[in-house]
């Protein structure tokens, strides 16, 4: 993301596009006399790449503000229909492929869910099918790359799905070239919840913070970080892999080589893997009792569960809920957040899991007598997705190059 300095010079009119284009996609409607403001460029200077920019209908006048002073400035704001981007969410479960507007509005998509006959080159073959059925479907002038969330570990870099976990034995998957080769459109390669992150500081509550951690619990437990604004990484791209801090010394050996890591407790495959043992045993709930007699019981049981405030289900949440408090703990004293979201799966879990986890919190970080971090469950529905595209049409507008997608 551009950081708000401009500059009049000519060698700097890509990086001034670029800045000005970024400022209106995060505001959502800003006039021109406050761009002038917030960039230090002059009106003479913001006036001919406003009007570029509204050539190349990147963006559009919708209406008028009321200042102080009564004038009515006319607001500039993205042009949904300015430029797209496909967006590719694989998971361990299935693919969801997307085309998705300018604002973070989601057109058109196709699901695959995996069988267990499925090989590596068939899905990867239905994704290019699916792709292209997208683009031959879409009206879009403008479609700027494709981006492909997955399972971590990923190298960002070069764009290959590494070596994620329960991922049906596929390795090494060099998707980026894949794609590319295919394609002919830039692709962008990152984990989901990087992508989460993404979403939730463009579109949704993250907008109001700075610096926050966007938590995702489903068959992985992994964050998104948000520093200043932008995505944390790490050297290497693998600088959030929260589900490998260990909650447990003595605990058994993770995948990756360390103790106890809340990987091993919290994920919902864990979760369901440990309620449906103790129910063949016995429990005391009748609820899970007569489901189990049928059938392995499922999430949504659990969820169901807490709706009739079964007490196993809700003691379940509560348990994982010290789990996932344990690592906020570390989190919030290392780096100090504004915020923490919760998202994914483990979000339908509701009050039953926040409530547990802002009790576990409470007396448990060091900067608890000066400021709270807010602990906030996210609503921003197909996240992975939006984050996705959000990584092509970020590096769009950062390009500040945008003839050569005319």
């Amino acid at each position: 993301m551009q950081k708000y300095l401009g500059n009049n010079s000519n060698v700097m009119k890509q990086k001034n596009r670029a800045l000005i284009l970024n400022i209106i996609k995060d505001e959502g409607g800003i006039s021109r006399a406050e761009l002038s403001k917030r960039t230090g460029l002059s009106r003479g200077g913001i006036t001919p790449i406003v009007n570029e920019l509204l050539s190349m209908e990147l963006i559009v006048e919708t209406g008028v503000s009321v200042t102080d002073s009564g004038r009515r400035p006319i607001i500039l704001e993205l042009n949904a229909d300015g430029c797209h981007a496909i967006a590719v969410d694989w998971t361990r479960k299935k693919y969801t492929a997307a085309l998705v507007d300018f604002t973070g509005r989601i057109i058109t998509r196709e699901q695959y869910w995996f069988t267990d006959n499925d090989t590596l080159d068939h899905i990867l073959k239905r994704l290019k099918e699916s792709i292209n059925n997208i683009l031959c479907q879409s009206k879009a002038k403008r479609i700027a790359g494709i981006g492909v969330v997955a399972p971590g570990p990923l190298d960002i870099y070069k764009g290959v799905i590494l070596s994620p976990p329960n991922f049906w034995g596929w390795l090494n998957i060099p998707i980026k070239q894949i794609l590319e080769n295919e394609f002919k459109l830039p692709v962008f390669v990152d984990n989901n919840a990087n992508a989460y992150a993404l979403a939730e500081k463009n579109y949704g509550k993250g907008r109001q913070y700075h610096n926050f951690i966007y938590v995702v619990v489903d068959e992985g437990i992994g964050a998104g970080i948000i520093i200043e604004d932008d995505l944390y990484r790490g050297k290497g791209g693998f600088g959030s892999e929260i589900g490998h801090i260990s909650i447990n010394m003595d605990g058994p050996k993770c995948e990756c080589g360390n103790n106890g890591c809340i990987e091993i407790y919290a994920t919902i495959p864990q979760i369901m893997r440990h309620v449906n043992n103790y129910t063949e045993l016995g429990v005391l709930s009748s609820y899970l009792n007569i489901i189990r007699s049928r059938r392995l019981l499922r999430w949504d049981d659990i969820l169901n569960g807490l709706k009739i405030e079964d007490p196993v289900c809700m003691n379940i949440i509560r348990k994982i809920a010290v789990y996932l408090g344990n690592v906020f703990v570390s989190l919030i004293n290392v780096l100090e957040p504004e915020a923490i979201f919760i998202g994914s799966d483990i979000a339908s879990a509701g009050k039953h899991l926040l409530e547990p986890i802002k009790e576990y919190l409470h007396d448990r970080t060091v900067t608890k007598d000066i400021h709270k971090t807010d602990l906030l469950l996210s609503d921003l529905e197909h996240g992975s997705l939006i984050g996705g595209a959000m990584l092509v049409l970020q590096s769009f507008i950062d390009s500040g190059n945008y003839g050569i997608f005319e």
